[in-house]
């Protein structure tokens, strides 16, 4: 996407700010490093500096005593440059890489703290990328450009200090194309700013088709996808090629333009220096010492005229990752703790839509649920059901309406809290690459009676033993090396180790057979005696025991009563039950 250059020169000054409060607290460090470039500097303009008397005193005049004590200064100059070079170098990679470490922990800490709603709108590769790609290109531009600046402005400074004792005439020379180097370096920074948000953006881009890919490797396969896919990747791929082409294009044309005109500048010194124009009369020794400290120059005018590219990538990089961290974290609630909570929960005239303008999900649904009950939702695709307890648990907030948990606004409770009195099963399992055990505990400390009882109601014992991921290690990104059944089993277990006064299961075992689905259920309801239940499901079977049964269509409820209740009644749950009922004879015969 186009970028504004103004807005963009704008942006930098903030954020380079914002940029360098994250290495304030290791001023001194930093202050060690800038120690080591003064030495490095004032090495390099010391062996400038020598030149002289090693051509007028050494080769010319054959001096003894400089004969003798050059060598020692020559050594001692390249001793300083040695340790000035160690501290500068280590120090300031110490300093970035500390700064790293905390940008990238904040980020990470803002990005689970921000809303549900917020992970709708961007994919998980996208931000992966900004939390290892962007920050790393921060830490290169800190390393880089930090050392560039600070070191090479030292020695240029050094430099023309010498130059300007030599001949303050021909040094007035070589300034002259200061404005046009000025007018060269601001241009190609805007550009190098807008290619490297342009190259981060088509990084995420990269990740992302390759995150779908290799997560739906087994569609690919099945129906032959390879080309179509390959096509995709192409595209991602083609233009992050050709957006670094664009910086790397930059790059090419400014610094060789730069040291052109810098060059320019030499030759009109050398001219002026063997003519003796200008009233510029110097001696061998001093024209070498002076035409050395210009070749040395050459270095940290290129790269002073590169860092461009290292600073604007890291201001971009550095927009990237403060977009993040100025995002709104997720309301955290009320003050009131939940200890104490029965379960009752109550909808009123409760509204919501994921989008604003878009059609409501949940159109003024009220009802009431009893601590203790067991309640089930049931309906067709899309009818909100599992909108309904995505709002329970807080994961949106209504428009309009509102939901009490035992008689208090939901928005009145710390959130956190309340979240640890609900426990939630959902269809997809979400599980982490570690063993099955931990995937249970996810971060509690229990006592392993606990742990083994919630393995065992929830039907897990029975592959726990033999299962590749307890025995090597983990279960594999997102749980890959167990069945959809298993990886449900595990997640049921998960939410039954918790101290919660709510169960929510949103079609917890739409994985399993008839035959498991019945037994874990059997052994879900002997441990959920006293808790309030909530049961999204397809498949009615596991929810004809439950105490009151509601069936929503468009964000409404169209029926509620008990299984019996709702059979007699003829209505849409009677024929959704009947049709279920039909097609599993065929299945049992």
């Amino acid at each position: 996407m186009p970028t504004d250059p103004a807005r963009d020169v704008k942006l930098g000054g903030p954020v380079l700010k914002r940029l360098l409060g994250y290495a304030l607290p290791y001023r001194w460090i930093v202050v060690i490093g800038i120690l080591g470039m003064l030495m490095v500097a004032i090495a390099e303009t010391g062996f400038a500096a020598l030149l002289k008397p090693v051509m007028d005193g050494g080769f010319i005049e054959r001096d003894a005593n400089i004969i003798a004590l050059i060598p020692i200064f020559l050594v001692g100059v390249f001793a300083l440059r040695t340790v000035g070079a160690f501290l500068d170098q280590y120090s300031i990679a110490w300093v970035a890489r500390k700064m790293i470490f905390d940008l990238r922990n904040d980020v990470f800490e803002r990005l689970i703290h921000l809303p549900v709603a917020y992970y709708d709108k961007q994919s998980s590769a996208g931000l992966v990328s900004k939390l290892i790609f962007d920050i790393e290109q921060i830490a290169l531009a800190c390393n880089q450009a930090c050392r560039v600046l600070i070191k090479d402005t030292l020695i240029v400074v050094g430099l023309l200090t010498w130059m300007f004792y030599l001949s303050w005439r021909l040094t007035f020379v070589f300034l002259a194309v200061t404005p046009l180097a000025a007018i060269i370096i601001r241009a190609a920074s805007r550009r190098f700013r807008t290619t490297s948000e342009d190259i981060q953006s088509s990084v995420g881009d990269i990740a992302h088709v390759a995150q779908e890919v290799f997560q739906g490797q087994r569609i690919v396969k099945a129906y032959g996808g390879y080309d179509y896919v390959r096509s995709i990747f192409l595209r991602a791929n083609r233009d992050n090629r050709r957006q670094a082409m664009r910086r790397a294009l930059v790059a090419a044309a400014s610094v060789p333009l730069l040291i052109f005109v810098v060059g320019i500048s030499v030759t009109v010194i050398i001219y002026l220096s063997m003519s003796g124009a200008a009233s510029v009369v110097m001696s061998a020794g001093t024209f070498v010492s002076y035409i050395g400290s210009v070749l040395m120059l050459m270095g940290p005018v290129k790269r002073l005229a590169r860092v461009n590219e290292f600073i604007q990538s890291g201001i971009a990089a550095s927009h990237s990752a403060f977009s993040v961290l100025d995002e709104v974290k997720e309301f955290e609630g009320g003050a009131i703790g939940t200890e104490g909570v029965a379960g009752r929960i109550e909808f009123k005239n409760v509204s919501f839509s994921y989008e604003d303008g878009d059609g409501l999900v949940i159109d003024n649904l009220s009802f009431t649920i009893e601590a203790g009950q067991t309640v089930a939702f049931v309906g067709a695709s899309g009818s909100g059901k599992s909108t309904v307890t995505a709002l329970l648990m807080g994961f949106y907030r209504p428009h309009r309406g509102e939901i009490r948990v035992d008689d208090v606004p939901l928005e009145s409770y710390q959130l956190g809290a309340l979240r640890e009195r609900i426990a939630l099963v959902t269809q997809e399992a979400i599980l982490f690459d570690d063993t099955i055990r931990n995937n249970v505990r996810f971060g509690l400390e229990m006592v392993d009676t606990m742990l083994d009882d919630a393995l065992e109601v929830a039907h897990v014992t029975p592959f726990l033993a033999t299962n590749e991921g307890e025995s090597g290690g983990g279960v594999g990104e997102q749980g890959g090396r167990l069945s959809g059944g298993q990886r449900q089993r595990v997640a049921i277990a998960r939410a039954l180790t918790r101290d919660a006064s709510i169960l929510i299961f949103d079609e917890a075992t739409a994985a399993l057979d008839n035959v498991l689905e019945a037994k874990v259920w059997a052994s879900i309801r002997r441990v959920m005696r006293g808790r309030t239940v909530l049961v999204v499901a397809h498949r009615l079977t596991s929810v004809v025991d439950a105490d009151c049964i509601y069936v929503l269509d468009e964000g409404a409820i169209v029926e509620a009563g008990t299984h019996d209740t709702l059979v007699h009644q003829g209505g849409p749950y009677a024929r959704l039950y009947q049709s279920q009922a039909r097609d599993k004879v065929p299945a049992q015969e």
